[in-house]
């Protein structure tokens, strides 16, 4: 039975309200009655003696990590008879997968990559920790956008320590479908920072096109998946096969970590007159004399600002 606002949880944390609920459990909004603040309460229904050992194995290793796009992980219980508990900050602001619905449609990319790019910070420092913080249901739901623009990846429910001895039981096995790689589907595949990938290029495709990717099994069985600029044809080219790689089936075939992936999303480098390579960003304005008689008007001249983005990185 769902918690209701008012009910009080480890002595602690106040019920508000209900964000969401899935098979497996809920996340609700709760105030912290010892520190008076706001908390994010994630409930899991797993309640048998190896959900337990997993889900505190687990938790140990999210308390331990600190990056400005994640929130923090402070506290971890189980209440007899009702679930177990993760407690992290709560992130004001709304999820992409709001912002889509609000567009009705695609996203500028000069909005979207931003936030895709914090996103890929956020998996860098994941990935690089021993062993490698598996996420595992990266979506537009589970990126916060904070009022002040922030991406924030949310949502640890399901995220694992990437070890290939430790069985992953049935909770942690969920999928989301369009956004989960094809090795989630099965108990026999094997999860790493390689199945990020693909959910964030899938959350990317349904940023810049406005759709959701087919879900992998159908691809698997022989759909094909419409390229992004089919439905977005003002989508840049270096984007679209950025973005396709990163969907690719086979591990093996896409960007192999989120750096190579962030390299990806860059736009490409011109030659310059001497050789140089330059990435070229919006025109600058000059005041200088235009030869004589020019009088100082202004124009508008296309000169590099290199290792800027056009989008203003």
């Amino acid at each position: 039975m769902p918690l209701k606002p008012g009910d009080t949880l480890h002595n602690r944390y106040r019920i508000v309200k209900l964000l969401s609920v899935g098979g497996f459990g809920a996340v609700y909004r709760a105030w912290d009655t010892t520190l008076q603040g706001p908390v994010a309460l994630k409930e899991s229904k797993e309640i048998t003696p190896e959900a337990e050992t997993q889900f505190l194995r687990e938790a140990r290793l999210l308390f331990k990590l600190k990056h400005p796009n994640l929130p923090r992980v402070f506290d971890a219980f189980s209440e007899p008879g009702q679930g177990m508990y993760l407690v992290m900050d709560f992130i004001e602001g709304q999820d992409l997968q709001e912002l889509l619905l609000q567009s009705g449609g695609p996203l500028p990319e000069a909005q979207a990559l931003p936030w895709i790019e914090q996103v890929c910070g956020a998996l860098e420092y994941l990935h690089s920790q021993k062993p490698p913080v598996i996420h595992r249901d990266l979506k537009p739901a589970n990126i916060k956008i904070t009022p002040q623009g922030q991406a924030v990846l949310v949502d640890f429910g399901i995220a694992k320590a990437a070890d290939p001895g430790v069985r992953t039981l049935t909770s942690a096995r969920a999928v989301t479908p369009g956004y989960s790689p094809p090795e989630q589907y099965t108990s026999r595949g094997r999860t790493d920072p390689r199945s990020d990938i693909y959910a964030l290029g899938a959350t990317l495709y349904a940023l810049l096109t406005g759709k959701e990717p087919v879900e992998a099994p159908e691809r698997n069985l022989g759909s094909d998946l419409p390229a992004p600029r089919a439905l977005n044809p003002g989508l840049s080219p270096h984007l679209e096969t950025a973005v396709l790689r990163a969907l690719e089936l086979q591990p093996e075939k896409r960007c192999q970590t989120a750096a190579e992936f962030r390299t990806a999303l860059a736009p490409p480098a011109l030659s310059g007159p001497t050789g140089t390579q330059v990435i070229l960003g919006p025109p600058v304005t000059s005041t200088a004399p235009l030869g004589p008689g020019g009088g100082g008007r202004s124009q508008a001249l296309p000169l590099p600002a290199a290792g800027k983005w056009p989008w203003g990185w």
